[in-house]
């Protein structure tokens, strides 16, 4: 029994001093955050149009939505998209109430029904952006909220803004071991991290101006640049 005891306290003692030669082995690291954005010019709008009726029955508002959807289909197609740059982005039927006082202050409730259909258009020929957006309202369109203009080239813009990301990074490491007097060692670990707002997998932004319709001029919408970005986190090891 002794001799058992005497053996674990020993493969104890022996554990608890090599711990600290353990921990003396492992590397200590500096760790850096890199990033970078790239900007150009966008060569892909995305719309989004929509057409929404109000009856008092479900089968009105329907029935009115799709004539006036169909009108806005042909419209676009005369204007040369095609049915693939065309998709569904959106229908639903809801029941509303609307609420008013007569003039003796007695309140009235009278029942409808809401029919939305909502179509996302792809436009590859950007001057073409605000005869789509009128043509569609002539139709019979009533609602559009949101341009997103985007890039064929925008993966490309990438690797270069992750390329830069990681340059940035490299050079924050080399500034901060010089800093602290420190030789900066191998790189343990690289990885690129995604932005909150993300298309792709790496994050996107883009502006663009809008002109309301004026006189015969017909509406008119500017893209802006688009900005590509990209961040990476480098691990180093230092002595």
């Amino acid at each position: 029994m002794m001799k058992k005891l005497m053996a674990v306290c020993l493969a104890v003692l022996l554990l608890s001093l090599s711990a600290p030669a353990l921990a003396e082995n492992e590397p200590r690291l500096i760790r850096v955050s890199g990033s970078a954005a790239v900007s150009l010019a966008a060569d892909t709008a995305t719309l989004q149009i929509g057409v929404n009726t109000k009856k008092p029955t479900v089968m009105e508002a329907q029935k009115e939505n799709a004539a006036l959807m169909n009108a806005v289909l042909d419209a676009l197609h005369e204007l040369g998209i095609e049915d693939q740059d065309i998709v569904t982005s959106q229908f639903n039927v809801s029941s509303q109430y609307d609420y008013s006082v007569s003039s003796f202050g007695q309140e009235t409730r009278t029942l409808y029904y809401d029919v939305q259909n909502n179509v996302s258009v792809t436009v590859h020929d950007l001057t073409q952006i605000g005869q789509v957006l009128d043509a569609a309202m002539e139709a019979g369109a009533n609602t559009s909220y949101g341009i997103t203009f985007s890039s064929t080239k925008e993966n490309e813009a990438y690797q270069k803004a992750l390329t830069r990301a990681v340059e940035d990074a490299m050079q924050k490491a080399s500034v901060l071991a010089a800093a602290a007097k420190v030789q900066l060692g191998e790189l343990m670990s690289i990885n690129a991290t995604q932005n909150q707002y993300t298309l792709g997998g790496y994050g996107v932004s883009n502006t663009y101006a809008y002109e309301a319709k004026a006189m015969d001029r017909g509406t008119v919408i500017t893209s802006g640049d688009i900005t590509v970005s990209a961040d990476v986190v480098l691990e180093y090891a230092f002595q």
